[in-house]
């Protein structure tokens, strides 16, 4: 049988609680995914929000090119996953752990919100 999970006690509830609290790590991991991750993440944020256009990612190859509200829903969703990656290997490596705890809750909201609106403009 393969021990997939090491822990038979560890569930998603047991990863997502994980996200609560700062990293460990050094500076490599400070600057590739604290600096270098969310530049490149806000980029593609930035420009799909002043295009209007953005692809909507999907399984197995199949990706679709959305316009419009959608598209902007989705750029806000891309700005807050690079907005929580800074957040998360940044602040939290320094560590400043008000500006991390903020910080992860305000980036989250907004990809949610990003997300849901972009699901509601996409299906309406």
């Amino acid at each position: 049988m393969l021990n997939w999970n090491e822990n038979p006690n560890r569930h998603t509830a047991t990863d997502v609680e994980d996200l609560a609290y700062p990293p460990s790590g050094g500076r490599v991991k400070l600057v590739l995914l604290g600096i270098i991750l969310p530049i490149v993440i806000i980029h593609f944020g930035v420009q799909a929000w002043t295009s209007e256009r953005a692809t909507w990612f999907g399984n197995q190859g199949s990706s679709v090119v959305v316009h419009g509200a959608t598209a902007k829903s989705l750029a806000i969703t891309q700005i807050s996953a690079g907005l929580f990656c800074h957040f998360r290997w940044f602040w939290g490596l320094i560590p400043v752990y008000r500006a991390f705890e903020i910080g992860i809750i305000i980036s989250t909201l907004g990809f949610l919100g990003g997300l849901f609106s972009a699901l509601y403009f996409a299906f309406t």
